[in-house]
Formats: C-alpha cells, structure tokens, sequence
C-alpha cells in the first residue's frame, strides 16, 4: 500500500516537474526568440538609415542636374543635359529618358518591423516612449518616403508620344526637336518634388539620428 502510495506521488511529482521543465524551457525560448527580433529590428534600423544618405547624396544629384536645365533652358540640349548628369550621377543608365524621369528611391527594409506589427508583438514593448518610436519608425518607412512617381511617369510618357510621332528610338534627338514648355513644366514640377523629397529625407535622417543611439536589444522587451 505504502509503496502504492510512494510511486504514484513519484509519478505526480515527476509529472509536476516535466511541465514546469517545459515551461521553463518555452519560456527561455520565447525570450530568445524576442532578443532575435529585436537584434534584427536594430539592423533593420541601420540598413534603413544608411539606404536614406545614399538617398540624399542621389536626390542633392537630382537637383542639381535640374537647376542645370531650367537655368539654362534657352540654350539646353540633349549633349549639355549628359553633361550635367556625367558630373552629378546619380543612377547607373545614362539614357535620357531615364536622367530626367528617375527618382531615387530609398529602399525600405521592414521585414522584421512588419512581423513586429503584425504578429502584436509590439504591445509587449512594456516602455512606451520606446514603443511609440518603433511606431514613428514603421510608419516613416511605410508611406513617409518614396514619392514623386506620376510626376516621373509623365516625363516618361512625354519622351514615348514624341518617340512616336517621330518614329525613331534616338531619345536625344526627341528632346533636341520637340523641347517644349510641356516638358519644361514637367521638370519644373520634378524639381519642386524632389526638393520637397530632400527636405524629408533630412528630416527622416535626423529622427534615425535621435534614436539610433538610444536603442538596444534590451530597451524592447
């Protein structure tokens, strides 16, 4: 009977044990997992910042090849516009259809933010100062800095109606023959674009600065 007894308290006990080991273990493996993302979401944060210098260094580019163009707009033509562009490159295709339409983009990373997010991972963040910067962050990423696309499109767009009413694909002698205030307005507008784009992106690169240095893996969880 005693001995009944002793092993089936040996067996509740073992039992006790085994879920308090597997509790144990389920916890150091949440933590690890926690640590784990937050690391990544510090790199997240540099690849972020460092993709918006370059951003800044191809947009100051940006405008000044197109301050170059405007100013001297009188006398501009294709071969004085490759010029500009070969002194301020800012993207790798020399064509000029491409010089004067592209936009610099700043090439987001939010792989490990959007997990953070979606998964509510984020309510766990028990300081809300720090909570509320990881939001700014994902937020910024997310819709606060690519933009100016129709604009690029329409200079795109005014480069293929000229192509076909001339019917050759030699884009400088397009520009050269059919320069009109049409696209004269268009860069007008890209550059008022991209000047505003600048003025963000040094705003963005500011607000990484601040927090940059304030973040490490044990400020999340």
């Amino acid at each position: 009977m005693k001995k009944s007894i002793f092993n089936a308290l040996a067996i509740f006990i073992s039992i006790l044990g085994s879920f308090a080991v597997e509790r144990y273990i389920s916890k150091i493996n949440d933590q690890n997992s926690k640590e784990i993302l937050a690391l990544n979401i510090l790199y997240e944060i540099d690849q972020n910042y460092y993709s918006l210098l370059e951003v800044r260094t191809a947009l100051q580019a940006v405008v000044e090849v197109t301050d170059s163009i405007l100013l001297n707009w009188n006398t501009i033509n294709a071969k004085k516009i490759k010029s500009y562009y070969v002194s301020n490159q800012y993207a790798k295709r020399d064509d000029l259809k491409t010089i004067l339409s592209s936009s610099p983009p700043h090439r987001v990373k939010k792989m490990y933010f959007n997990s953070l997010i979606n998964s509510g991972l984020i309510l766990e963040i028990n300081n809300q100062l720090i909570r509320e910067k990881i939001e700014s962050i994902y937020n910024l990423i997310n819709y606060g800095i690519n933009y100016g696309d129709s604009n690029s499109n329409k200079i795109i767009s005014w480069f293929d109606e000229k192509q076909l009413i001339e019917k050759t694909i030699d884009l400088e002698f397009v520009f050269n023959k059919n320069k009109d205030f049409d696209i004269f307005k268009l860069l007008n507008e890209r550059r008022r674009l991209q000047v505003g784009r600048l003025y963000g992106v040094e705003n963005s690169i500011k607000f990484f600065e601040e927090i940059k240095d304030g973040l490490n893996k044990n400020a999340f969880f």
